[in-house]
């Protein structure tokens, strides 16, 4: 039982910044007795996204309940420096063929601008050019595609800034896309993801498993398993408070996604039989898999305890829990139990499906 605790933790660090607390919420009595365990991923998965280059389902040398998935880095520029993101969703069908990403219609709900980042595109072939970045309150991975075209006299633009001077000067145009896309920064400046130097916990000290390679453009995340049939990456959350705590970037802008039903549902469980998921217990269950015209990888998040913990069994689908919490057997929370009814967002796309 000690990872399970240690993975309440990061929550209870949070409680005096955030109110973010789980462990005074549950009660040790769900941890009492002979600890039953869910059954880990059987079988092989696929590949869903075109950047992945390489992944495994089951843990590698390490005691982690986790496997890895290994990205293509793609290079970009923000204010003057190079940044690395990979690949995941795009919101038009035509653009997620094409490029190999996780078609997800929901993302073109989103047209409040502050709740987009801006991803500037060049005709001529340079890296494009990144609005924001983790660090700024503006930053999410939710990119709007911005079309430019023009003559800006042989130079590499690195910075928003200098595309607008172009503009204003009539060497640039640029053209506002309908395509909205889930592009996660891995590496911005010196800065980069967190990488886990352990490797024996969902959250432990970060989500990558190695430091991005920038000479061969890759990058090794953690792989946890989700049901139905999902094997994800966690990347940011919209919990700015609780993301130092979780390893991983704030992406405040993400928060209002749910306003406009750019969401899907995650449930986690805060008690129950021990797993993989994030709090030591079964694996989270989405709301819909990857593809569902429902789905989205950014998750609206939901924790749940059982009533009466000696009831609980493992859940596969959104389903069985919305019939369970009907029947008052399981309690659900709107983000963790002491942060109801204030909720969050977290990142988590799917790069890997089941069969």
């Amino acid at each position: 039982m000690t990872i399970a605790i240690n993975r309440r933790r990061f929550l209870t660090l949070g409680a005096g910044t955030s109110g973010l607390a789980l462990a005074s919420g549950l009660g040790l009595g769900a941890l009492a007795g002979t600890p039953r365990v869910a059954g880990a991923a059987t079988g092989e998965g696929r590949a869903i996204v075109k950047d992945v280059i390489d992944f495994r389902l089951k843990p590698g040398d390490w005691p982690g309940a986790f496997g890895f998935v290994t990205f293509r880095l793609h290079q970009g520029f923000h204010d003057g420096g190079i940044v690395h993101y990979i690949r995941t969703d795009a919101s038009d069908a035509d653009y997620a063929e094409r490029h190999g990403l996780v078609f997800v219609p929901l993302l073109g709900l989103v047209d409040r601008p502050e709740l987009q980042n801006r991803l500037y595109v060049f005709e001529n072939g340079q890296p494009p050019v990144l609005q924001h970045v983790p660090g700024s309150d503006g930053y999410t991975p939710l990119f709007r595609i911005h079309r430019v075209s023009g003559n800006a006299g042989g130079r590499i633009l690195t910075a928003e800034g200098e595309i607008e001077e172009a503009v204003a000067t009539g060497r640039l145009t640029v053209e506002e896309t309908r395509v909205r896309v889930n592009f996660p920064l891995v590496q911005w400046g010196d800065e980069h993801l967190a990488v886990d130097t352990e490797r024996d916990s969902y959250l432990g000290t970060g989500q990558l498993l190695d430091a991005p390679d920038l000479e061969n453009r890759q990058v090794t995340f953690k792989l946890h398993e989700a049901f139905p049939g999902s094997w994800y990456i966690l990347t940011d959350t919209s919990a700015a408070p609780m993301a130092p705590m979780m390893s991983i970037p704030a992406s405040p802008a993400t928060a209002d996604l749910p306003s406009v039903h750019a969401t899907d549902k995650v449930w986690v469980f805060v008690n129950g039989i021990e797993g993989a998921g994030v709090m030591g217990f079964q694996s989270a269950i989405f709301g819909n898999p990857a593809g569902h015209a429902a789905w989205s990888p950014f998750w609206d998040h939901f924790a749940l305890r059982w009533e009466d913990p000696d009831e609980a069994r493992v859940l596969e689908n959104a389903a069985e829990v919305r019939e369970l919490v009907a029947a008052e057997r399981l309690v659900q929370y709107n983000g963790t139990p002491n942060s109801h009814p204030q909720g969050f967002v977290v990142n988590c796309p799917v790069p890997v499906m089941s069969g």
